[in-house]
Order: C-alpha cells, then structure tokens, then sequence
C-alpha cells in the first residue's frame, strides 16, 4: 500500500459513515457518496509557498469556484437513482457533519469524463442543457467514495 492509499477496511467504514451522514437529507435511496473539492488546491498552495500574495490565491480561488459551478471549496457528492445532490460538509474527528444541500441535479444525460492528475483524479459532469461542473477528488492518493460516485454516475 501506498503512503496516500486507504485500507478497504477504512472505506467500508468511511463509507457508511458517509452515507449515514447524508440519508437523513434526502427523499430517495442513496446510491454513493464521496468527497470532492474545487480545483486549484494545488495552484493555492504553491501561492502560499512563494508567497505570491493574496491577489493571486484570491483570484486562484475564485477560478476554482466557477469552475466548479459556484459550489464551496469542499463538497460531497451524493448519488440517487433519480438525482445528483451536493453538500456542504464538515469533517468531525471520526464522522462527517453534513451542513445544507447546496445544489442538485436531474441525472438524466450527465456525462462524466475523468482525468488523472498528479495527485488526484479530476472529475468534469456535463449535462445536456451545456452546464458543466469541473472539481477534484478530494484528497491526495485513493479516494474509493468518490469513484463510488463516478462509477454511479457512469452506470447510469
């Protein structure tokens, strides 16, 4: 195993977790959830580092955020038969806190495209109608919640 792989072990139990955390927030079946963030986490961190200024993280956020539809730095994506719902969340030391439903989606037509990334995977959901949502996996390494959702989402 990897330094940044997680044990099945740790994702069964993060994975119910996850999911607990979530079913109370929604009228159907949850299908998968898993944990993402807005893109350009690595881009801020090379700003503080070099001591870029705070113009130029400002400005790296906030192309992160459109790009990721307006949704916060971090988010939870859950997967229903008839829907895809995102979540403002907060990690607690052993469970996640789920705050508000901050966007949903008809899945009908989603289309998911993955990128690999040197530390992560990049996810691009495109919908019909032309809107389009580009976020990363969160963390560094394995992430098996969120490829629960892209493999969800792609089944469809």
């Amino acid at each position: 195993m990897g330094r940044f792989d997680i044990s099945p072990e740790v994702a069964e139990e993060y994975r119910a977790k996850f999911k607990q955390a979530v079913q109370g927030h929604l009228d159907e079946d949850l299908l998968a959830v898993g944990t993402f963030r807005a893109t350009g986490s690595g881009t801020k961190y090379a700003i503080s580092k070099t001591q870029a200024g705070a113009l130029a993280y400002g400005a790296a956020h906030l192309l992160g955020k459109k790009k990721a539809g307006g949704l916060p730095e971090s988010f939870l994506l859950a997967v229903t038969p008839s829907g895809l719902h995102a979540f403002k969340y907060k990690m607690k030391r052993s469970s996640a806190e789920v705050k508000e439903e901050v966007a949903a989606w008809d899945r009908e037509g989603i289309t998911v495209t993955t990128e690999p990334m040197k530390t992560t995977t990049r996810v691009t959901l495109e919908w019909p109608d032309g809107q389009k949502i580009v976020c990363d996996q969160d963390g560094m390494g394995d992430n098996p919640w969120a490829d629960d959702v892209v493999r969800e989402l792609r089944a469809a």
